[in-house]
């Protein structure tokens, strides 16, 4: 993290602790409790750059971000991590102010959002941020939002993995949700300006071919199918794949594809290509990707495009997944009597 980012923090945990002892001062005390007021994380504020890592678990998986000096990463994967999730994250807890004491009876944490982590809907998520040494600066679970305490921000409910007591906080901690929003997700956009062919191919399935030609043509299906018509709408839907190319979850590389895996393969108008590769089983949804210049307009797209897919698996949507299996029978209809 740069000075700038530093200072940016700095202000920001500034900022809203100001805001939040004045909602303290001036909001009503009919509801009183011991602690009320009080900063969750005390030390946190003043040692808010220290944090290296947040640790989130939600239903049994544990998902770590770190911060080094040339940016926020994904622990298991090493992949990019959006800057912005993570320091709001940390000026978050760093504000959180008790409001009052709520339940201390277990059976009824899931009415706060608040049961044990794995316990569906109902659960808590469990928030760990440590600095560098890995000492942890914040641990606490974190349940269901609550806009009654007043104030912009209202308040949330939480409580401590070690401690029965649950409380109502004011303030919020912003647990991005699903995984993915950790990331940039869209990672290009071939629009039908800009893609040229999707092909289809391998997998023991059938190969399909589909074009825009010329540029920003309608899209057409070159493969013949006798007794049937090409369905415009499918294969539409087919060029949503990459447009915007995007992904849900990202991993290690665990194996290499199988030599007759499932392809999808896009070109587009300037010479750029992008491969989608198929991990194990295409409903599964794990892919490869690769992306290659084919001519020289392409080089520079192709360059800055490959650090952000290649070394990486990529989980698609179920839609996109199940699209990768499709055969020359769903992108056709029964021709119009």
């Amino acid at each position: 993290m740069n000075k700038k980012q530093i200072i940016v923090l700095a202000a920001l945990a500034a900022a809203s602790a100001a805001a939040t002892h004045f909602t303290l001062r001036s909001a009503p005390q009919s509801i009183a409790s011991d602690r009320r007021g009080e900063r969750v994380f005390p030390a946190l504020l003043q040692r808010a750059n220290d944090v290296t890592s947040i640790t989130i678990r939600d239903e049994d998986k544990a998902f770590t971000v770190e911060r080094r000096d040339n940016g926020f990463f994904d622990k298991d994967s090493r992949y990019p991590a959006r800057p912005e999730a993570f320091r709001d994250m940390v000026a978050g807890a760093a504000t959180l102010a008790f409001e009052e004491s709520k339940t201390a009876d277990p059976a009824r944490y899931g009415d706060l959002g608040l049961a044990d982590v794995g316990q569906g809907e109902k659960s808590g998520r469990e928030v760990i941020m440590r600095d560098a040494k890995g000492e942890a600066l914040a641990n606490v679970i974190v349940g269901n939002r609550d806009n009654t305490v007043g104030g912009a921000r209202g308040g949330m409910f939480l409580r401590f993995s070690n401690n029965p007591q649950s409380w109502l906080a004011r303030g919020e901690l912003r647990v991005p949700a699903p995984y993915a929003a950790w990331f940039e997700i869209n990672l290009i956009n071939l629009n039908r300006d800009a893609l040229a062919k999707l092909e289809l191919r391998g997998g023991g399935m059938d190969e399909v071919t589909i074009t825009s030609e010329p540029k920003g043509a309608e899209l057409k299906l070159t493969n013949e199918f006798e007794g049937r018509a090409p369905d415009s709408g499918k294969l539409m839907r087919l060029s949503f794949m990459v447009d915007p190319l995007s992904f849900q979850d990202v991993r290690a590389p665990t194996a290499e594809p199988a030599p007759d895996a499932r392809k999808l393969i896009a070109y587009a108008h300037n010479g750029l290509k992008i491969t989608v590769t198929s991990i194990g089983p295409v409903t599964d949804g794990w892919v490869k990707m690769a992306v290659e210049p084919t001519s020289e307009e392409s080089k520079t797209q192709a360059a800055e495009l490959a650090p952000k897919i290649h070394g990486f698996e990529f989980k698609l949507s179920k839609n996109d997944s199940d699209m990768l299996a499709w055969g020359l029978m769903d992108f056709t209809s029964e021709p119009k009597s």
